[in-house]
């Protein structure tokens, strides 16, 4: 018996599904996430390094605590936004595991740099840059290695600098890290989700 050849209204309604299939594992302003973060570092950082200078009370370096503040209250905006339109991937929840490790050991090492004398923006730097790398390993998308390695090479600057400079070396690294291929993320899902709507609408 002949097999029963699909209608054209049929096809096209298969393709039109793998299509939107594609695009809603394309997450729209893919590196929002790494700006929330990158922006609450520098911002947060810029502030210290102003306290450091004009007013040099121990007490500035407590400010630190409005990165986390900052960077959960938007990691929460942007989950509860993407929540919607998002089907989550088993790639979506390597990189979220990633990120708690490095978030996890992150923590550890700032609230240690209140008891003992370490170089915590060493550590610091050094461990996000790290994340970054993996991030970009995993998902396959090189600005993210470049930048993270650069990040990883940049982060022994801490080591030589450890005044106040430190901490605008410190900003300087998340902006290379962070900023810039959060930037090139955001734009190259933009125009993925830009050209597979163009594409979909012509069905």
């Amino acid at each position: 018996m002949e097999k029963k050849l699909m209608s054209e209204k049929e096809s096209l309604a298969i393709i039109s599904q793998m299509i939107t299939n594609a695009k809603n594992n394309v997450q729209e302003n893919a590196g929002s996430y790494t700006l929330v973060w990158g922006y609450a570092t520098i911002i947060t950082s810029i502030l210290i390094y102003l306290g450091w200078i004009y007013i040099g009370a121990q007490w500035i370096m407590y400010g630190w605590g409005i990165i986390p503040i900052i960077g959960t209250i938007g990691t929460l905006i942007l989950n509860k936004r993407e929540k919607k339109k998002l089907v989550k991937t088993f790639l979506d929840s390597v990189i979220n595991y990633i990120w708690i490790v490095f978030g996890v050991l992150g923590g550890m090492v700032s609230i240690t740099a209140f008891i003992y004398n370490i170089p915590v923006l060493f550590f610091i730097s050094q461990l996000m840059s790290a994340g970054i790398v993996l991030t970009g390993f995993v998902s396959k998308f090189k600005p993210y290695v470049y930048c993270g390695t650069i990040g990883v090479l940049l982060s022994f600057l801490c080591l030589y600098f450890r005044g106040a400079e430190s901490v605008l070396i410190f900003a300087g690294i998340f902006f290379v890290t962070m900023i810039i291929p959060g930037h090139i993320a955001n734009r190259v899902s933009n125009n993925l989700l830009k050209g597979k709507n163009i594409v979909e609408s012509k069905l």
